[in-house]
This record gives C-alpha cells, structure tokens and sequence, in this order.
C-alpha cells in the first residue's frame, strides 16, 4: 500500500468526521511539521502518514514529541487499519 493511499484515507475521514484539516507543503520556510495538520472537536491532531514499515525520520520523531508535548494529539499512520481506528468521533471529546 502507498503512502497517498493512506492519506487519502485520512482526508476522506476527517472530511466525514467535519473536522479541519490541512495538508501543510513544506518549501524550507518556517518550521517543520508532519503530513496533516486537523483539528476536531477542539482537539489539535498532528498526524504523519507512512507506507506499512516506513521509519519515521529524527525530524518527524521531534515534530510529533513537541505536539504531544503541548497538549495535542501526535500520531503516526501506516494502514486504513489504523485510520479508522484513531478517527473516530469516540476518541475525542470536550
């Protein structure tokens, strides 16, 4: 399974979730970040796709560890599996 496949995936749920969501394009300007950028039901979710067995990079690793440190949600996603089981309206509440 490709990598798009996954994040297509991602966006398909989130867009029938109703959450917002950007895919942020990285031109060396400002910070680093992951793949999504989405917010749900007040909730901050950074999420970095991968193909089945990609390995997160030490940059993708410090992204994730500042999100999850200031309070958001900071997941890595390799499987339609793993998509819906993370995106779903239970997982987040206010």
């Amino acid at each position: 399974m490709l990598e798009r496949t996954i994040k297509n995936h991602v966006r398909n749920r989130l867009k029938k979730l109703g959450a917002y969501y950007f895919f942020p394009v990285q031109m060396g300007l400002g910070e680093s970040t992951v793949d999504i950028l989405a917010c749900y039901k007040g909730q901050f979710i950074g999420i970095e796709t991968k193909a089945p067995g990609g390995k997160l990079t030490e940059r993708q690793i410090f992204v994730l560890e500042k999100i999850a440190r200031a309070g958001g949600y900071a997941v890595v996603i390799d499987s339609k599996e793993k998509v819906d089981e993370f995106l779903t309206a239970d997982n987040f509440s206010r």
